[in-house]
């Protein structure tokens, strides 16, 4: 009885050695897992850095980013030019006042070339709401350049862990494609629908208004007719004016704004922004090269006719 006792007793040692070697091999195990856990800390660049490859790549700095800041400040200045469209606006009004005038119908229904100067001009009214619409087009713009230079300002500023290229080119790209696509349509939009005709019948109307006035003057026509020729003249010197200053204005914005994007921040373009620059500066040179029929046909028609 008493060796069956001291058997048992040693079979129990036993357990108890092995079950504290297992539970030591278990926490060992547990600790030597839970050491071998790295956490990668964020990779971090200088401002204005970016990461490609698992290098820090340099892509913007302060000029970059003054180079966006001067664009936008050119489209605000030709956003202002365009607040004073009245300039052209008006003669084109008074213009329209002098076509419901009797003396001037009589005037203008004696010659058949007369007849299609005058329905010419009339379209001129379009062409001043097209550039309406132009400055509404450049303010967008501008905005849009305002929100790239804010993402630019990000990148340069920031110290904390680095961004992919592909993550920024993305988002610079995209930002660049959604303004420079309407502004493009905008910019082909203003020299056809307005700067071409005016450039082709602003003439003919202002040698339309001298010639009608001085025939209606002739005929004794009313004080209403000579007020309203009295303001037409002088509104049409003004305005010649201000369309010499703006005529080349828009293309050649356009083509500075393509250019500098395309150039700064190459390293941020992907090949659709790229595509779309050149695609975009294309219809505005296409724009540019459309004739400007009839220009020049007025002044021989309405000072001939003029002739008492």
């Amino acid at each position: 009885m008493r060796k069956i006792s001291v058997v048992i007793a040693l079979l129990a040692l036993v357990a108890c050695g092995k079950s504290d070697k297992d539970s030591g091999k278990q926490g060992g195990a547990a600790g030597s897992g839970a050491a071998a856990v790295k956490t990668d800390k964020p990779v971090t660049c200088p401002p204005g850095n970016v990461l490609k490859d698992g290098a820090c790549l340099a892509v913007i700095t302060a000029e970059k980013v003054a180079v966006v800041t001067q664009q936008q400040s050119r489209l605000d200045e030709l956003a202002k030019l365009l607040d004073k469209v009245d300039t052209v606006a008006v003669p084109v009004e008074l213009m329209g006042s002098l076509r419901q005038l009797d003396p001037w119908k009589t005037y203008v229904g004696k010659s058949e070339k007369l007849k299609l100067i005058d329905a010419g001009v009339a379209s001129l009214d379009d062409a001043v709401k097209q550039l309406r619409v132009f400055k509404g087009g450049l303010e967008q713009a501008s905005a849009g350049l305002g929100n790239l230079k804010g993402e630019l300002d990000r990148i340069l500023h920031d110290t904390g862990a680095a961004r992919r290229i592909e993550e920024v080119r993305a988002q610079v790209s995209s930002q660049i494609r959604t303004t420079v696509q309407p502004l493009a349509k905008q910019v082909t939009d203003a020299i056809q629908g307005a700067l071409a005709p005016l450039a082709a019948r602003f003439e003919d109307a202002a040698n339309l208004v001298t010639a009608g006035c001085a025939v209606m003057a002739l005929g004794r026509a009313g004080d209403k007719s000579k007020e309203t020729c009295t303001k037409a003249t002088e509104a049409f010197g003004q305005a010649k004016q201000y369309l010499a200053d703006l005529k080349g204005r828009p293309a050649a914005l356009f083509d500075e704004i393509t250019a500098k994007l395309e150039t700064e921040l190459a390293a941020l373009l992907d090949d659709q922004a790229r595509q779309l620059l050149d695609t975009a500066q294309a219809a505005v040179n296409d724009a540019l090269k459309l004739p400007a029929a009839g220009a020049g046909s007025a002044a021989g028609g309405a000072g001939s006719a003029a002739a008492p």
